[in-house]
C-alpha cells in the first residue's frame, strides 16, 4: 500500500531539497546537517539502543520539556535523542537540554532514509508528539518491533477526514503505534473511528496545560518591568500578513499611551530581517535583541529575533497578542502567556486550539480582536485598567488549574512500558568507542579494559604474555584467554560453506555498527539486560580489508566451569532434568523473541550448577512468535542425530537417544 507513497516521496526529494536550500538564503540552517536529512550520518556509540523523543517543532518541544526532563531522570543509563524537523526546533532543544540528550534531524521519509536512520540509531523506544505521523519511520519501526508511542496527541476533524481520504495512499499509520495518549476525548474518538484498538489509545489531557514558567524567567521579566517603567504587550509568534496589521495597531496604541513599547516576535527566524524592514518602513524607532538588547525610552518597538525567550517575553508584557490567529493559520498556543499571568488578545483563527480558546472564552478569559482598530481596543483596555486585566488572567488560571498532572501521570504510563533497566546493568551507551586507525573501530567495556588495541584480537598477542589457556574448535579456532581479572574468549569471524573455501573471513562492507562484531555485541548487551543466559561482551572489532571488505573479532567473558552440550554428551547421558532445563531455556528466549540461527548442541554450555547457557549469537536478532521457533527446536534436534551418526561411523561414544531424550527437552519447553 506504501508503494507509491514510496515513489512519490522520493521523487519529491528533489524539490524538498530545493525548498530548504531557498529558505537557507534567510536561514542558513536550513542549508546544514542535509546528511541528516536522508540518514546518511555517522552514529555515535553512545547514542544508540536508547529512547527517540520526536518534536517536529518549537512549540511541541516547549510543551514538552517538563515531560522530557523527565524521561531523562527515569532512563539514567539510556542515551536520550531528540529529534526534529526544523533547525528552530533544534536549536531550542540544544538550548533547553544541552548535552543531556543528543539532537538530529528526522531524515525525509523515504524507504531507504528511515531504514539507514532506524539501522544507524537502533532506538528500543520511540515516543511521538502530538501528530507527526511519517507513514514509512512507522512502518519501519514496526517491521523491526520497535514499540512506538504518541503522546499528547491531536486529531482534529479535518486531519481525521483527511487520513480516512488518502488512506489508500498512505496505509494507516496510526494502526502502526503501539500507544496512544490524547490530548482530549474528541481526539480519542476520532482515534477510534480509524480502527485502533481501543486497549491502546487514552485521554491523558494536554502536556501544555502542565507548562510552568521557570521562576528565574519570571523574575527576569518583573526586572526589566521595573527597568523599563512603561506600558509594555508583546505579539508572539507572529506570521506573513500578521505584522503589518500590529504594526499599525501599535501606532494606535502609541495615540492613547505614547511611551508603549511592542515586543514584535516572528515565529520563524527567516523572516527577523524582513520584519526589522517592516518596522523601519513603518517610522517606528526599534531596536533588535540580537544586536544588545538594550532598550531606550525612545524605541517603540523590540524585534525578538532571539531563541527560546518567548516566555521572557510574556513575562515582561502587561498583553500577549498570540499570532497565527489573523490569518488561517490556526493559532498558536496561549497557555505560556497565561503560565506568566498575562492576558490574552487573540484572532479568531484558532482551529490548532480550538479546546482551549473555547474554554478561554467560556470563562471570559480571552480578548478577540479580528483587525488593527479591535486589536488596539483591546490592547489598550488592558494596558489602562490593570485591575480588569489581572482579573482575566486570574480566570485563565484558574479554568485549566484543575489539568495539572498530566507529565507526571505520562510519564509513569512511559515508565510501564518501558521499564527501566536495573543499576547493574550495562547498556551500550556506557561502552566505549575506539578509532585508533582509518578503517578500524573497537568497542570495548571499560569495567574489564581501560584501554584496547587492535594487537589484542590476535591470538599472537595473548600467546606472548603466556594468557592463551586453550581452544575451542569448530568452523575455526577460538582461544580461550586468562588476564589477570577475567576469561575471555577471542573468536575471529570465518565464512562459512562454499563461499568460505575461497574467501576465508571477508565480509561485504556496511555500516559499522551493522557488521558481524558489532551486531553481536549490541545483541547480547540486550539479552543480558532481559535476564537472559548469554556471556557478557567484553570487545568488538571492524577492520577494513584491503580493496574489499571488512574483518571482524569478538572477546566476550567465559562462563566460568561450563561445557557444551556435545562434549557432554560425548562423555555420558544428560539427565531428565538437565534435558528439561534445556527446553525451558530455549523457551525463554523464545517467548523474548530471541531468533538463535545456529542453534545446535555445540552452542549449548551447562555449567557446574547445571544452568543452561546459549552462546554464538552472530546473525541473530528479534522476531516476532512464529513458525521459526519449531523450526529452532528441529534443527537441534537435527544436530542431535548428525552428531549421534558421526560417533556411530567413528566408533565413538555420544549418548544421546532420541526417543529417551528428546520428549524431556519437549516437555520443559512445554512447560
Amino acid at each position: 500500500m506504501l508503494r507509491t507513497y514510496s515513489t512519490l516521496i522520493s521523487g519529491l526529494k528533489p524539490l524538498i531539497f530545493g525548498y530548504l536550500w531557498l529558505r537557507g538564503r534567510r536561514a542558513p540552517e536550513y542549508r546544514q546537517q542535509w546528511s541528516e536529512r536522508t540518514a546518511r550520518q555517522s552514529f555515535k556509540l553512545a547514542q544508540r539502543d536508547g529512547i527517540l523523543i520526536h518534536c517536529v517543532s518549537v512549540g511541541e518541544t516547549v510543551a514538552a520539556q517538563s515531560f522530557i526532563k523527565q524521561i531523562i531522570a527515569a532512563y539514567p543509563q539510556l542515551p536520550i535523542t531528540l529529534s526534529s524537523m526544523t533547525p528552530t526546533a533544534r536549536a531550542l532543544a540544544q538550548k533547553l537540554f544541552g548535552d543531556q540528550v543528543f539532537h538530529l534531524y528526522l531524515p525525509i521519509d523515504t524507504r531507504s532514509a528511515v531504514q539507514r536512520f532506524i539501522a544507524g540509531l537502533q532506538p528500543r523506544y520511540v515516543i511521538i508528539l502530538e501528530t507527526e505521523l511519517w507513514p514509512n519511520f512507522l512502518a519501519e519501526l514496526k517491521r523491526r518491533q520497535i514499540p512506538c508511542a504518541l503522546v499528547n496527541a491531536r486529531l482534529s476533524e479535518r486531519s481525521a477526514k483527511g487520513y480516512h481520504k488518502y488512506r489508500w495512499l498512505i496505509g494507516e499509520p496510526w494502526l502502526q503505534l503501539d500507544y496512544i495518549a490524547t490530548q482530549d476525548t474528541a481526539t480519542t474518538h476520532r482515534v477510534l473511528e480509524l480502527n485502533v484498538d481501543s486497549d491502546k489509545v487514552i485521554t491523558m489531557g494536554n502536556l501544555k496545560y502542565d507548562f510552568q514558567a521557570p521562576s528565574t524567567t519570571l523574575e527576569a521579566g518583573a526586572v526589566l518591568k521595573q527597568q523599563w517603567q512603561r506600558p509594555i504587550w508583546v505579539a508572539a509568534s507572529t506570521h506573513a500578513g500578521e505584522d503589518e496589521q500590529l504594526l499599525e495597531a501599535h501606532k494606535e496604541v502609541l495615540a492613547s499611551h505614547p511611551n508603549a513599547l511592542l515586543i514584535l516576535v516572528p515565529r520563524h527566524p527567516e523572516r527577523f530581517n524582513q520584519v526589522a524592514k517592516l518596522i523601519e518602513n513603518f517610522g517606528l524607532r526599534s531596536c533588535r535583541r540580537s544586536a544588545d538588547g538594550t532598550v531606550s525610552a525612545q524605541h517603540q518597538v523590540l524585534l525578538g529575533d532571539s531563541m527560546g525567550e518567548l516566555v521572557l517575553w510574556y513575562a515582561t508584557s502587561h498583553a500577549a497578542f498570540i499570532g497565527g490567529s489573523l490569518i488561517e493559520r490556526g493559532g498558536h498556543n496561549p497557555l505560556e502567556a497565561i503560565a506568566t499571568q498575562t492576558p490574552v488578545v487573540s484572532g479568531s483563527h484558532t482551529f490548532n486550539f480550538t479546546e482551549v480558546y473555547q474554554r478561554l472564552d467560556a470563562a471570559n478569559a480571552v480578548l478577540w480582536a479580528n483587525s488593527t482598530a479591535e486589536i488596539a481596543a483591546a490592547v489598550n483596555q488592558l494596558l489602562a485598567d490593570r485591575d480588569a486585566a489581572d482579573q482575566q488572567t486570574q480566570r485563565a488560571a484558574a479554568e485549566f488549574s484543575r489539568e495539572s498532572g498530566v507529565t507526571a501521570k505520562l510519564t509513569d504510563s512511559i515508565r510501564t512500558r518501558l521499564p527501566s533497566p536495573q543499576a547493574n546493568i550495562r547498556t551500550l551507551s556506557m561502552m566505549r568507542s575506539l578509532n585508533s586507525k582509518p578503517g578500524q573501530t573497537i568497542w570495548f567495556d571499560e569495567t574489564y579494559f581501560n584501554n584496547v588495541s587492535s594487537a589484542m584480537f590476535q591470538a599472537e598477542y595473548w600467546r606472548e604474555r603466556d594468557a592463551i589457556r586453550g581452544a575451542a574448535t569448530g568452523r575455526s579456532t577460538a582461544f580461550f584467554v586468562e588476564t589477570d581479572k577475567h576469561q575471555l574468549l577471542l573468536r575471529h569471524y570465518y565464512r562459512g560453506g562454499l563461499v568460505g573455501k575461497v574467501n576465508k573471513d571477508r565480509f561485504k562492507r556496511e555500516p559499522v555498527e551493522q557488521s558481524r562484531a558489532m551486531a553481536e555485541f549490541s545483541l547480547l548487551l540486550k539479552l543480558r539486560e532481559l535476564e537472559l543466559p548469554v556471556p557478557n561482551p567484553v570487545a568488538a572489532h571492524f577492520q577494513l580489508a584491503p580493496g574489499w571488505g571488512y574483518r571482524a573479532d569478538i572477546l566476550v567473558e567465559v562462563i566460568p566451569a561450563a561445557a557444551d552440550v556435545f562434549k557432554q554428551l560425548q562423555q555420558e547421558a544428560l539427565a531428565a532434568d538437565c534435558w528439561h532445563s534445556i527446553g525451558a531455556t530455549i523457551k525463554q528466549f523464545h517467548q523474548s523473541g530471541v531468533y538463535h540461527s545456529d542453534l545446535n548442541c555445540h552452542n549449548i554450555l551447562i555449567d557446574e550448577q547445571r544452568k543452561v547457557w546459549l552462546v554464538d549469537f552472530d546473525k541473530c536478532g528479534f522476531k516476532p512468535a512464529g513458525e521459526w521457533q519449531q523450526a529452532n527446536l528441529q534443527r537441534l534436534l537435527r544436530s542431535l542425530l548428525k552428531e549421534q551418526k558421526k560417533a556411530a561411523e567413528q566408533s565413538t561414544a555420544f549418548h544421546f537417544d532420541e526417543e529417551r531424550d528428546w520428549p524431556q527437552l519437549l516437555t520443559g519447553y512445554e512447560s
